[in-house]
C-alpha cells in the first residue's frame, strides 16, 4: 500500500529541483518578465507577469499538473518593502496520453501577480524586480528548464504610463481549452501538503530502520553491537546514555548532509544521496579510514578511534559514541533502503525546513534499533561477562572493515582505472607502517619523547600518503563520459541516455532502466541476485524488453535530472516503461528474481 501511495505521489515531488537547475532557459521554452506600466509610482499597485512562449508541440504544466508532470514554479526576489500577491493561473489545457491526464499550457501563457511598492520608495530612482522560474517542458520526451529574470523600472512621482506591449502579454493570461478546469481548480496531486508530508515521514523512518540491514552498513552494525556489549557492564543509565549519544551523532551527520545537499542544489548542482562517493578523493580517503579501523580492531595500535570501540583496556567515551554515529551515517550514504527513495525524492524538492524534518525522520529510523537495545534493562543481563572472548570478537570484526576496503578499491578502479589501485595499495602500505610505528612505540608505557616521535611519524605517513593518493586519483579520473560506458561482463545492457530512451519509446518498445552506481553496494547485490539471473534475462528477452543501464558512479547531470523526474534522489532505482507509455512502473529498491519476473508478467 505504501509503495502504491509513493508511486502516485512521485510526479508531484520534484518541484524545487527544477527551479534549481543550472543554465539558461531551455530551447523549448522562452521565459520573460513584464509589467503593465513603464515606471513605478511609490505606494501605487501594478501588475507584473511571467510570460512563457513554448515551441510547437511542447507544453509546460500548471500549479496542479495532474497524473504526470511537474508544477511550474516562480520565486520572487523583490526590492525591500515590496509586497506581492498570489500568482493568477489561467485555466489550463488538458493533455491526455496513454490514459494519463495532465494539465498545463502550450503556445503562450502569462502568470500575473499584483505588486505594491512601499509608499516611501525613493523617487526618482530605479527598482529591479527579479524572478527565478522553473518548469518541465514535455512533448514525448521531457526537459527541465529554468531562468533568472529581471526587470528594472524607473521610480517616479508622476502617474505611470501603460506599457504598449502589455496588451499582448495580458492576452496570454486568459486562454484555455474548452472543458479544461477553471482557474484555481484543484486536480488530484497526491504528495503535496500534509498527507504527502506525513507519508514522507513514515517512509523516511521505516527506510532508516531498514537501512541498518543494507550491505554497506553491515560492517558498522557489528561495531555498534560490540560497543553495546562493552558499555552494557556500566549499567542501564550508561548504556542508554551511549545509545542517545550515538543517535545524536547520526542526527547531526544527517543534518549536515541535508544542509550540504540543499546548499549545493541551490547553487545549481544536480546531486543526490551518496553524491560524495562520485569523487575519487572521497573514495580514497574512505578506503584509508576503513583500513585503519581494521588495523585498530586487530590490535596493531590502540587509539580511541571514532567508531565507538576504543581500546580494550578502557570503556568507550561519550565522544566515541557520538562519533560512531557519524561513521554509521558516512558508510550508509552509498545505500538506499526500501521506502527511502520516495522520502528522499520528496525531501530534496521541498523547502529547507521540510527537507530537514524528513532527514531527521530518516536519522531517527537509522538510530532507533541501537537506542532501543540500549534502553532495554533486561538485555544487558543476557550478555556474557567480559573476557577473552571479546578479544576474539574484536579481531573477527576487523575483517568486514577490510572487506569494505576491497569494495572501495572496486569503486576507485571503475572511476580512475587500474593505476590508481596501485597508488592506493602503496598508500595503505604506508598507512599500515605508520599505524604499526604508533602501536609499537606510542603506548602509554613509553617515554614522552617516544610517544611524540611515533605519533608524528604516524601522522606524516598516514596523512601524507593518503593526500598523495587522493590527489593522484583526482587527476586520473577517466576521460570517458560517465554513465555511457557499457560493461560487456554484465550482459546485454545498453548505456542509458534520454535520447535512446525516447527512441525506444517512440518505437513502442518496453524499456527497463537500471539506475545504478559502483559505489552502491545494494545496486551490485541486486544486479548479481536478480538482474543477472538467467530466468530474469530470459524473461526480458521473451517480453522484448530493452534493458538500459544508467551508471551514476561518476557525476552525470542527465541521470540526476532523470532521477528527479522520477521523484528519487539516489540509487538504486528500477524503472520499467510499458509499451507505448512514458510513465514507468518503479520497482522496489531491493530486488529478487520474483519481483522482476512479476513486473514483466504484468506487461503481457
Amino acid at each position: 500500500m505504501i509503495y502504491q501511495l509513493a508511486e502516485k505521489a512521485k510526479s508531484a515531488l520534484c518541484v524545487i529541483c527544477l527551479f534549481l537547475l543550472p543554465g539558461p532557459a531551455s530551447a523549448q521554452v522562452e521565459a520573460g518578465i513584464a509589467a503593465e506600466n513603464t515606471s513605478i509610482q511609490p505606494g501605487r499597485a501594478f501588475t507584473a507577469a511571467i510570460h512563457f512562449r513554448m515551441a510547437p508541440g511542447w507544453h509546460i504544466y500548471g500549479q496542479d499538473p495532474g497524473d504526470t508532470g511537474l508544477p511550474t514554479t516562480v520565486s520572487w526576489d523583490l526590492p525591500k518593502g515590496f509586497a506581492v500577491g498570489d500568482l493568477a493561473w489561467p485555466p489550463p489545457q488538458r493533455f491526455v496520453s496513454q490514459g494519463s491526464t495532465s494539465y498545463g499550457y502550450e503556445g503562450e501563457v502569462s502568470l500575473l501577480a499584483r505588486m505594491t511598492p512601499p509608499s516611501d520608495l525613493a523617487s526618482p530612482g530605479k527598482a529591479t524586480i527579479r524572478a527565478h522560474v522553473g518548469w518541465l517542458a514535455c512533448r514525448i520526451e521531457c526537459t527541465p528548464g529554468r531562468a533568472d529574470l529581471a526587470l528594472a523600472l524607473p521610480v517616479t512621482s508622476a502617474a505611470p504610463a501603460v506599457d504598449a506591449r502589455w496588451a499582448a502579454v495580458a492576452a496570454a493570461a486568459g486562454a484555455a481549452d474548452a472543458g479544461a478546469p477553471t482557474a484555481g481548480a484543484s486536480t488530484p496531486s497526491p504528495g503535496v501538503g500534509l498527507p504527502g508530508f506525513l507519508i514522507a515521514l513514515a517512509l523516511a523512518f521505516i527506510g532508516g530502520v531498514i537501512l541498518n540491514l543494507m550491505p554497506c552498513v553491515l560492517p558498522v552494525i557489528s561495531l555498534k553491537v560490540f560497543s553495546f556489549i562493552r558499555n552494557s557492564g556500566d549499567g542501564q543509565g550508561s548504556a542508554l546514555r551511549h545509545g542517545l549519544l550515538f543517535a545524536a551523532g547520526v542526527l547531526v551527520s544527517f543534518w549536515v548532509i541535508a544542509g550540504v545537499l540543499t546548499a549545493l542544489r541551490a547553487g545549481g548542482q544536480l546531486i543526490g544521496w551518496g553524491f560524495q562517493f562520485q569523487s575519487p578523493v572521497i573514495v580514497t580517503i574512505t578506503a584509508a579510514l576503513f583500513f585503519l579501523i581494521g588495523l585498530n580492531l586487530l590490535g596493531v595500535f590502540e587509539f580511541n578511534f571514532p567508531i565507538g570501540v576504543g581500546s580494550l583496556s578502557g570503556r568507550t567515551g561519550s565522544a566515541g559514541s557520538f562519533l560512531s554515529g557519524l561513521l554509521a551515517t558516512a558508510v550508509a550514504t552509498p545505500c538506499t533502503a526500501p521506502f527511502m527513495g520516495a522520502a528522499l525524492g520528496y525531501a530534496l524538492t521541498q523547502p529547507a525546513a521540510v527537507s530537514f524534518v524528513v532527514f531527521t525522520a530518516l536519522a531517527l529510523g537509522l538510530a532507533a534499533p541501537y537506542v532501543l537495545l540500549s534502553a532495554l534493562p533486561g538485555l544487558a543481563k543476557r550478555i556474557p561477562r567480559p573476557g577473552p572472548w571479546m578479544v576474539t570478537l574484536r579481531q573477527v570484526l576487523a575483517f568486514p572493515m577490510l572487506g569494505a576496503v576491497i569494495w572501495m578499491m572496486y569503486v576507485l578502479e571503475t572511476q580512475t582505472g587500474f593505476p590508481s589501485i596501485l597508488v592506493l595499495l602503496s598508500t595503505l602500505l604506508a598507512a599500515g607502517l605508520g599505524a604499526w610505528i604508533y602501536g609499537r612505540w606510542g603506548g602509554v608505557e613509553r617515554t614522552r619523547r617516544s610517544r611524540v616521535i611515533s605519533a608524528c611519524l604516524a601522522v606524516v605517513l598516514v596523512v601524507g600518503a593518503t593526500a598523495f593518493s587522493a590527489s593522484r586519483s583526482a587527476a586520473a579520473v577517466s576521460s570517458s563520459a560517465p554513465g555511457t560506458a557499457s560493461d560487456p561482463a554484465r550482459g546485454a545492457w545498453e548505456p542509458w541516455s534520454p535520447g535512446r530512451l525516447s527512441q525506444l519509446q517512440a518505437a513502442g518498445t518496453p524499456v527497463f532502466v537500471d539506475f545504478t552506481a559502483k559505489w552502491c553496494l545494494t545496486c551490485q547485490v541486486n544486479e548479481k541476485v536478480a538482474l543477472e539471473n538467467p530466468a530474469v534475462q530470459s524473461a526480458f528477452h521473451e517480453a522484448e524488453v530493452a534493458t538500459l543501464r544508467a551508471d551514476w558512479t561518476d557525476r552525470n547531470d542527465a541521470i540526476a535530472a532523470a532521477l528527479a523526474r522520477l521523484g528519487r534522489a539516489g540509487v538504486p532505482v528500477y524503472a520499467l516503461y510499458p509499451r507505448g507509455s512514458s510513465i514507468p512502473v518503479l520497482l522496489p529498491e531491493v530486488l529478487t528474481p520474483g519481483v522482476v519476473l512479476e513486473a514483466l508478467r504484468k506487461l503481457r
